[in-house]
């Protein structure tokens, strides 16, 4: 299930969650489902790893077990491949019940990530919509995310860190050729903002990646292969396990 097995972490102590939090995280998590005794167990550990390291905090609306179980469960499915699976850059979870007015962009948001203040915001009703709709490519969670892993491997040398880099670039680069750039455009795959900028497209990307990827791999071989190697997943071979 790695493309990389040098990139996943041994464990030798495991951290332990609680069976309600199991629970909350087979109703919502299909790729925790799809794995295997072993890798759940490593999966429950990087999640009770996640809540201690992170503070949580919620803005009229009160945060509960839950919520920081499945936030953890989304931000641990997107670096499972990795053996930095924390975020450097990201200490802090925001959420609010519904769509907030940013301060800090002067407009409304259901989610942000910002590096500077080292935090993640959430819409509930957003995030919970995310995971909902296994297959629309919308999931906010992930979208965010993928931000705060970009941001905060972007000054770190680490193995995980490097290699996600690498391949990140060799998809840019592979798109600077005219024709690869328009195949892309003509699958009319990726919803319009992805092209907003490199951060939104790479967001947009790990959204379909983990929401369709037997057709991301179907219309966009050659960019889904390096995704794939850039998250040290192989997530066609876990979801082909029959849950």
């Amino acid at each position: 299930m790695f493309v990389n097995s040098n990139l996943h972490q041994f464990v030798l102590f495991y951290k332990n969650i609680t069976p309600e939090q199991r629970k909350y995280i087979t109703e919502k998590s299909h790729f925790y489902k799809c794995l295997s005794l072993k890798n759940k167990r490593i999966f429950e550990h990087r999640v009770a790893n996640f809540i201690n390291e992170h503070n949580f905090y919620g803005n009229g609306i009160k945060v509960t077990l839950e919520m920081k179980t499945l936030i953890a469960a989304m931000a641990i499915t997107l670096t499972f491949g990795m053996h930095r699976y924390l975020f450097s850059k990201i200490n802090t979870i925001i959420i609010y019940p519904k769509s907030y007015y940013s301060t800090i962009l002067e407009q409304y948001h259901i989610g942000e990530t910002n590096p500077k203040l080292h935090l993640v915001v959430f819409s509930w009703i957003d995030f919970l919509d995310g995971i909902k709709n296994g297959d629309d490519n919308l999931n906010l969670a992930i979208h965010e995310f993928s931000h705060a892993l970009h941001f905060s491997f972007l000054k770190e040398e680490s193995f995980s860190a490097i290699n996600f880099k690498n391949n990140f670039n060799k998809i840019l680069r592979y798109l600077k050729e005219p024709e690869n750039k328009q195949k892309l455009i003509d699958t009319n795959y990726l919803r319009s903002y992805a092209f907003e900028n490199k951060y939104e497209f790479l967001a947009v990307l790990i959204e379909h990646f983990f929401e369709t990827p037997a057709i991301f791999k179907q219309k966009l071989p050659e960019i889904f292969i390096l995704v794939q190697k850039m998250l040290n997943i192989d997530i066609l071979k876990i979801y082909s396990k029959k849950v």
